[in-house]
């Protein structure tokens, strides 16, 4: 059945309905990428920033080897999908940025930048093209000649058995859970053109035991709604993503 798009809610209501429909994943870009006008061809798949942290009753261990492989895994997964949708993907690794001093800069700078302004966006508000990472993006989309730069993050917490009870018996606090966001940033311009993200994917228990598989069954959910590069085709939002956005509004 279908839903009907919601024309007001309680700010409560319209919370607990955007946490269930966030679990999925969700695309938000600008007018331009989704019409295929300024939609980038040529992408530059920089390193994943991954963190994995268990999170235990009185502090947090972060899993840096961990983070290393599943940053991997996901890259190779992302260039994939993105290949498959008739984009045409440079994926750079750890080894290949670091041996390049001039490249090395570029990709810290880029990131900081990214970071700056990742802190800030609001899914709702990409469309509106205000989000920019100025030249830093610029400088390193020129080097290696691409369209544009894809921004991947990727955050893994494992809630041990006593931090779970804890979280459970006082509504507060983290049971685990994975998030994924990529972010396409145009190279000429700087602006962010789209925005893809999903939560509420694998547990970090699932990922443990097969982190290759889950990684791939993370990327295929965060670019699940990104269109193929021919502006020809186009996928329209679901009816639960017209809702998501109404409800993203009304909570701005």
């Amino acid at each position: 059945m279908k839903m009907r798009r919601m024309t007001s809610c309680t700010l409560a209501g319209c919370a607990t309905l955007l946490v269930a429909l966030s679990a999925d994943a969700a695309l938000r870009a600008t007018p331009e990428f989704e019409d295929g006008s300024r939609r980038p061809v040529s992408i530059a798949l920089i390193p994943v920033h991954a963190s994995v942290v268990k999170a235990k009753v009185v502090q947090a261990e972060s899993l840096i080897e961990e983070s290393i492989e599943l940053g991997g895994y996901l890259a190779v997964e992302l260039a994939a999908l993105l290949n498959d949708q008739g984009y045409a993907v440079k994926l750079l690794d750890a080894e290949q940025v670091n041996s390049d001093p001039q490249l090395q800069e570029y990709v810290v700078d880029a990131n900081r930048r990214y970071d700056e302004i990742r802190a800030q966006i609001r899914r709702n508000r990409v469309k509106r093209r205000i989000y920019n990472a100025g030249n830093e993006v610029k400088l390193l989309a020129n080097y290696l000649d691409v369209d544009a730069i894809a921004f991947t993050r990727l955050q893994v917490v494992a809630a041990t058995a006593g931090r779970a009870a804890v979280a459970l018996l006082v509504g507060i606090g983290s049971m685990g859970g994975t998030m994924a966001s990529v972010s396409l940033i145009d190279g000429n311009s700087g602006d962010l053109e789209a925005y893809m993200v999903s939560t509420a994917v694998p547990s970090y228990k699932d990922i443990e035991q097969d982190p290759a598989s889950q990684m791939a069954r993370i990327a295929a959910s965060t670019l699940r709604r990104l269109p193929l590069a021919d502006p020809a085709a186009r996928v329209e939002l679901s009816d639960e993503e017209d809702v998501l956005s109404e409800l993203e509004s009304l909570l701005d």
